[in-house]
Formats: structure tokens, sequence, C-alpha cells
């Protein structure tokens, strides 16, 4: 009998199933302001809050705000639990990112990713049916916040991409966008 916590695996070297995404990561510029940003957008007060970090509970996963070139050392966990390495860009792509073009001062007309300086960031939350999509499409455009696509998946799910203030690509979507969801 396997004990709490494992899977039984195929072979004896195969580790148990991964579950699911625990976290997605975005770096942003200011996380006092892309916390505020989201904790509006998505009507949830973030579990933490700091000037390095913000972090999201959202369902199984958690929504992660990094300060920007704030998480490249590694961080020595107290009374020696571990530690955590460091991540994010390195020094020469932080500079671009630090120094690159305002989201809202680029031209409407450009392509998003011909302006300098940006991750383009994608990540999708998920909602149940296609017309929860629509209602978070209203709910952008109550809060201004920028619409960038909107889709119609062929098996009758639906996506809103919407831009987050460091030019990152959110997007709602429903079941149906893949096989498995």
């Amino acid at each position: 009998m396997a004990e709490k916590g494992t899977a039984t695996a195929t072979t004896a070297n195969r580790p148990p199933a991964i579950t699911h995404i625990l976290e997605t990561c975005l770096m942003v510029k200011d996380v006092g302001a892309a916390t505020e940003f989201y904790k509006a957008l998505l009507s949830v007060e973030p579990f933490l809050a700091s000037p390095r970090m913000s972090g999201f509970a959202l369902s199984q996963t958690t929504l992660l705000l990094f300060q920007l070139g704030d998480t490249a050392a590694d961080n020595q966990m107290p009374d020696g639990r571990g530690l955590i390495p460091g991540h994010g860009p390195s020094p020469d792509v932080l500079k671009l990112l630090r120094h690159g073009c305002d989201v809202d001062k680029s031209p409407a007309s450009s392509n998003r990713m011909e302006i300098p300086g940006r991750l383009n960031q994608h990540f999708c939350l998920a909602v149940s049916a296609p017309e929860d999509v629509q209602s978070w499409e209203k709910w952008f455009e109550q809060k201004n916040v920028k619409i960038l696509g909107k889709v119609n998946w062929p098996r009758g799910g639906k996506s809103v991409y919407f831009s987050d203030l460091d030019g990152n690509v959110g997007e709602i979507g429903s079941r149906g966008i893949w096989e498995h969801f």
C-alpha cells in the first residue's frame, strides 16, 4: 500500500504524476501598482504583499508578481529550511526591460511584439463556461482594461485576452479550449 502523498507509478523509477501548476509568476516593473491592478481586476486580496513580491490565491493555483530585478539573488531560508534559487532575467535583459518603452506611450497601431523592453508574458485564468468569459469581458470594459483579442474555439470554448500594466498578455478562458479542458 502506498503512503499518503505518494502515487503508484507504472515503473519503479517514475515519480508521481503532476496534479497542476501551483504558481504562475509575472515579472513587473512596479509591484505595488501591479498588485493594486490585479487586486481590483480579480476582486481578490493578496495573501502576500511586499516591496519584492505579492501573491494571489486563485483556486488551486497562485499568481505571483515579482518586482523586476529583485529575485535574482539566491534566498536562503531561515533555520536551514532550504534555498530558493535566484530567478528572473539576466542582467543584460533586465537593463533592456527597465529602460524599454512604456506600454501606454507606444503607438496604438504598433505591433505589441515590436515594442522594446517587454516580456509579453502570457497566462490564462480558467472559468467554467463561455458565458463566464463574456462576463469577464464586460468587467474588463467597466474597469477600462485593454482587451487585446477574443477567440471562439472549435471545441466551444471562449477566450478574452487583456493587457496588464506591464504589457503581459492575460487570458480568461472557458472549458472547450483544449481537449483536456
